[in-house]
Parts: structure tokens; sequence; C-alpha cells
């Protein structure tokens, strides 16, 4: 059975002509919604680009001063980051050591800081003092390992727009070169 009609001017169809004007206002809020949302998606992404690209630009930018090069390879020297332990530094000119490939350096680089990478929540990396004198510089870092503490000076020289580590031996002795 189905339900009987209300009566014209009941109270029941005011209720329901209120509910059908109700339903059509929000059908227009509902439509307008809509055509909002990919405006407010294409927002979104627009705005997370710029978020990233402004990250990634302070970070390069950070890159070309001493301290922030001394962290960053001190950071993938003792933590195994092959890629950035290659870039930011430069072999001692005064070493004769071989040149091994990438691959042979990078193996032998993770295989020495399989540990720390265990132990990365207990290891800190913080800059002491910085001495800069033209395409010369050194950096006195601070290296907190769970049973020890160590100081090192690294020894830094201007390639390209960036600066690079010289891996010496004391450097290497200390930090831990592949």
């Amino acid at each position: 059975m189905s339900s009987p009609l209300p009566e014209p001017g009941s109270r029941e169809e005011r209720v329901e002509q209120a509910y059908a004007r109700a339903e059509r206002k929000l059908d227009g809020y509902y439509a307008k919604r809509r055509r909002r949302g990919p405006e407010i998606l294409i927002g979104t992404c627009v705005a997370l680009a710029l978020a990233v690209g402004t990250v990634a630009a302070v970070d390069l930018r950070r890159l070309q001063t001493p301290r922030g090069a001394a962290l960053a390879w001190t950071g993938a020297a003792v933590f195994g980051d092959c890629t950035a332990y290659e870039r930011l530094s430069v072999a001692d000119p005064q070493s004769r050591s071989q040149r091994r490939t990438d691959t042979a350096l990078c193996r032998d680089l993770r295989a020495q800081t399989e540990e720390a990478r265990a132990n990365a929540a207990r290891t800190g990396i913080d800059v002491v003092r910085i001495e800069q004198a033209g395409r010369r510089a050194t950096v006195e870092v601070e290296i907190r390992r769970p049973d020890d503490t160590e100081r090192v000076d690294l020894p830094l020289v201007r390639k390209g727009d960036g600066w690079a580590v010289v891996r010496t031996p004391e450097v290497c002795l200390v930090v831990g070169c592949a």
C-alpha cells in the first residue's frame, strides 16, 4: 500500500514543500561545489609544487656554503650515502691511492657504515667552527656516536659553485672514508 497523498494546505504538505525547497537550494550549492573541485585540486597541486621547489632551492643553496657541504658530506660518509659522498668530496691530491670504480666504492662505503645506519637515531653531527680563506675553508665537525664523540677538521676546496671535502688520511681516520 502506498501512503495517501497529503491534503492540500495541510501541515504535511507544507513540510514536504519545505523539504523540496531545501533540496533545490542544496542542489545549487552542490553544483557550485562540484564546479570548484578541480580548481581547488589544481590550486593545491600548484602550492605543493612551489613548496617543494622552495625547499629544494634552499637545500641547494646550503650546499654552496662550507658549513652545508661539510655537514652533508659527513652525513653521507657516516651513513653510507654513496652519491653525496662522491659529489661532495675530492681525493687528497697528495695521496697516491688507487682509484676504485664507483660500484666498488659504494659497496665498501655501505658495508663500512652498516652499524651507523643501525644506530642513526643515536648519532649526531654538528659544526663547531668554520674558517674560510678564499677558495679554501676548514670546518671543524663534531661526530657523536653511541660509544664516543670525536672532532675532526675537514679541509674544503671550491668545486664549481659549491664546496668539496678533501679526503685526507686524517679525515678518513675519524669520519671513515671508503
